[in-house]
């Protein structure tokens, strides 16, 4: 499941260890905007970022990718959620999104 997303402010990464678990964490979230496929605002929210993203993404537009999984945490009773996969830079164009060009690299 893919979504467009603009990620407005990333939050302070939080760390610590899980009273029930006993294992340590580290996470972070985003203010967000869903948009549709016409670059409209369509919901607002906050969005929980993959570990391997955490201080690694910056404010800007994606295509965020998503997979559905059962939150086995205390908390989520084995409720299936959408998970945060991955995140591809994206700009608007007259004719849509389409991925941002990388950087050519030096030679």
């Amino acid at each position: 499941m893919n979504v467009f997303l603009q990620i407005l402010k990333l939050n302070p990464v939080r760390e610590g260890v899980g009273k029930a678990s006993g294992k340590p964490y580290r996470m972070q979230d985003a203010e967000c905007l869903i948009l549709n496929d016409q670059g409209e605002v369509d919901q607002v929210g906050v969005l929980m970022l993959a570990p391997e993203q955490v201080e690694k993404t910056e404010p800007g537009t994606y295509l965020g990718a998503f997979a559905m999984r059962a939150n086995t945490s205390r908390e989520g009773q084995r409720r299936i959620e959408a998970v945060l996969t991955g995140l591809t830079p994206v700009r608007k164009t007259p004719k849509g999104f389409e991925p941002l060009q990388a950087a050519p690299k030096a030679a």
